[in-house]
């Protein structure tokens, strides 16, 4: 700041020469016009007088803060030469001017001052005020100068739109992590905090845990979809939290740097804390309060109800679907499931594979129509009864026949007061022939690839040729061509295809889910998968599932539930190994040195273990810390690829850390996995929770170890 500035108006006025002024020295002014300068100088306000025809200026030490770098040699100059950029350009000096000669007060709220008078939105915005001119009279009545308040009110605003875009956001905000990143995300400006924290009920000993975010944070948008990092609070800023909930009312430490928001939920009690320099909270901050925490409230407890609602019907859901799948050196499996983005009730899609006492694997995928318990209940039905026919007699049309029968008895015994489709079944009708039931059923011999299969209504399957029959002249991506019978309960021939999987071809199966809209047919969902397989590149059964799901479910989720089932051939030299992590820091290590050990066996080049092992020892720190239970650690060299799972049986949905900053460990190591690995994904199954990534890798001995399937990859 400059002297001039240091000394303030008042002695700035005193020092100054009046008579290269137009107004003359104080001491000459009308008595109106002394007392008007007196109280300008005294008032903590922004204050102003413009004194005569040329609307000299005169400030106080408030105003001179708004005036900035114009200060100290606007004082006692026009107004116009000192900005002239407003003065003219817009209304504000035909206003001046107005008053003045029209001998009337002026009050203008809200006002938005730009450079100009244009009002185009490129127009740089100087800031919004509140202002107000009064004319200031001299003995004879005369109109000598004008007093002028002017109150910038660009902060007050800038919250007021905040809240506005709080309230928006949380409209669409579904589930208790969705409000609460809405919340650290607009807390940070409506508060002007370094950082904010939203304070959630904990099991552990300090009673709340908290999620934070730093004013610097600047996440991607991969970031942004993870899961929130949530930390316990220390204990006193847990006595915090809980003072200002028992109270009812903000908690503001005495330099302001602390403020703690209690909210109240209607299942749950929260806060959210504010970490501010040691300044004065302004007043327009305790008035934007109120109504942010009445919207997180309400956002808050409906996420609360919906997040409950969803897990029960989400983990009735995976709990009916098989927690792992059988896989061999011969033949990989993998699936995904992903439930409707809407509403929290679980869904009849179901997926199953298993060995038969002859060697052969069993596949199967289906679909019941209907939400809600009763079809996740038949789904699970069906699905036992899959599994028993199977093991009499595994032929296609003999597991048909018998499943034929399952229906019709569900459709007889099942109580006539939940009907599973329309409101048409009567009393007395059970199902009321509603029940409807699509299935696609078949083996694979691990030896030969050979693989007998028959639908129930169901969509046929896709093959992804590999690159030997890609040479005999198949394309690369074509629908499987087999006849669809009708669905289960509904009596008919269902004709057995057989198909035979070459090594390096792969079957992606699915449920009708996928490829539904409700605005286009059938057909033209099954050209856009074709065209999403097409753009896959040869992988593993795991990642094409993953690639499949991303590039069909839309960005706003998908309408019914969908499920994915994918079953490749492995070439000559697929290798596996697997050993379970115990949930022990030390575990890390002993992971990474057991990888290492499998990938030298297997002449994996030096470069691509370390980026290998390197992903291990993120993925197996966050199960330790996450999960808190043991993990299954699952190597797979297959096609010139070396997969790495990690699953675990803990809730990954709400991590918790023990200690430790939350912005140092948010979400970064899975970033780090996802940016050095080829292929990344995770899911949940009813089992817990599934991480991996994919590698293409150099072997010293490639001709040996990746068999033929090497050159597939290109």
């Amino acid at each position: 700041m400059s002297e001039g500035k240091a000394r303030g108006a008042r002695r700035f006025a005193a020092l100054l020469d009046w008579s290269g002024t137009t107004i003359g020295a104080p001491d000459q002014w009308p008595t109106a016009l002394q007392v008007t300068w007196d109280l300008a100088l005294a008032c903590p306000l922004p204050m102003a007088l413009f004194v005569g025809d040329d609307h000299v200026l005169l400030y106080n030490d408030a105003f001179a803060e708004q005036l900035g770098d114009r200060h100290p040699h606007a004082f006692g100059r026009p107004a116009s030469e000192v900005v002239p950029e407003v003065w003219g350009g817009s209304h504000l000096g035909a206003l001046f001017d107005a008053t003045m000669a029209d001998d009337r007060s002026f009050l203008d709220e809200g006002t938005e001052l730009r450079a100009s008078g244009d009002l185009a939105d490129d127009t740089p915005i100087l800031g919004h005020f509140l202002r107000t001119g009064s004319p200031v009279h001299d003995e004879d009545g005369r109109v000598i100068a004008l007093l002028h308040i002017a109150v910038e009110t660009s902060s007050s605003l800038d919250r007021a739109r905040t809240v506005t875009g709080l309230a928006t956001a949380l409209a669409v905000a579904v589930t208790v992590d969705d409000v609460c990143k809405v919340v650290l995300r607009e807390s940070v400006s409506a508060f002007g905090a370094l950082s904010v924290g939203i304070c959630l009920p904990s099991p552990g000993p300090g009673g709340w845990r908290m999620a934070r975010r730093h004013r610097i944070e600047d996440l991607s948008p991969d970031e942004e979809r993870l899961p929130l990092i949530w930390s316990e609070v220390p204990e006193d800023l847990a006595d915090v939290v809980s003072r200002s909930l028992d109270h009812g009312e903000p908690y503001v430490s005495d330099g302001a740097e602390l403020v703690a928001v209690p909210l109240r939920a209607r299942s749950t009690d929260a806060a959210v804390v504010v970490f501010r320099e040691s300044t004065p909270l302004p007043r327009d901050v305790v008035a934007v309060l109120s109504a942010f925490t009445d919207l997180v409230g309400e956002a808050l407890g409906r996420a609360v109800a919906y997040d409950a609602e969803r897990s029960t019907a989400e983990l009735l859901q995976r709990t009916l679907l098989p927690p792992s799948l059988p896989q061999s050196d011969e033949i990989s499996i993998a699936a995904r499931y992903e439930p409707v983005s809407e509403g929290t009730v679980a869904g009849g899609d179901f997926y199953d594979s298993f060995f038969l006492p002859d060697g052969r694997l069993a596949l199967v995928i289906g679909d019941v129509v209907g939400r809600g318990v009763m079809a996740a209940t038949v789904m699970g039905q069906v699905r036992a009864a899959v599994r028993g026919a199977a093991m009499t007699d595994p032929r296609p049309e003999s597991v048909m026949t018998s499943l034929d029968r399952v229906v019709w008895d569900l459709d007889a015994l099942w109580p006539a007061s939940m009907p599973l489709g329309s409101t048409r079944a009567r009393p007395g009708m059970a199902f009321g022939g509603e029940l409807f039931v699509t299935m696609l059923y078949g083996t694979v011999s691990p030896e030969t690839g050979v693989v007998e299969v028959a639908s129930a209504g169901h969509p046929v399957p896709v093959l992804l040729s590999g690159r030997a029959a890609r040479d005999d002249g198949h394309p690369r991506v074509r629908l499987v061509d087999m006849a669809v019978g009708p669905p289960l309960g509904l009596s008919g021939h269902r004709p057995t295809h057989r198909q035979l999987l070459e090594v390096g071809d792969m079957l992606v199966i699915y449920t009708d889910g996928l490829i539904e809209r409700r605005d286009e047919t059938l057909d033209a969902g099954e050209e856009r998968l074709l065209a999403a397989l097409a753009d896959v590149p040869p992988s593993s059964p795991r990642s094409v599932a993953q690639l499949v799901m991303e590039a069909m479910v839309p960005e706003s989720g998908q309408e019914d539930d969908c499920a994915v089932l994918t079953v490749g051939r492995s070439p000559v030299g697929h290798r596996r190994a697997a050993i379970v992590v115990p949930p022990m820091p030390e575990s890390v290590k002993a992971a990474r040195d057991w990888a290492r050990e499998q990938l030298d066996l297997w002449t994996v080049d030096e470069a691509d273990q370390y980026t290998i092992v390197t992903g291990i020892s993120e993925l197996i720190t966050n199960a330790v810390l996450h999960a808190g239970t043991e993990s299954h650690l699952t190597l797979d060299l297959d096609t010139g690829v070396v997969a790495v799972t990690v699953a675990d049986s803990g809730n990954r949905g709400e991590p918790l850390l023990t200690g430790g900053e939350t912005m140092a460990v948010r979400g970064r190591g899975l970033s780090l996995v996802r940016a050095v690995s080829d292929a990344f994904g995770a899911h949940r199954t009813s089992a817990g929770t599934t991480v991996w990534f994919e590698v293409e890798v150099a072997l010293a001995d490639a001709g040996v170890d990746a068999g033929i399937g090497v050159g597939d990859r290109h």
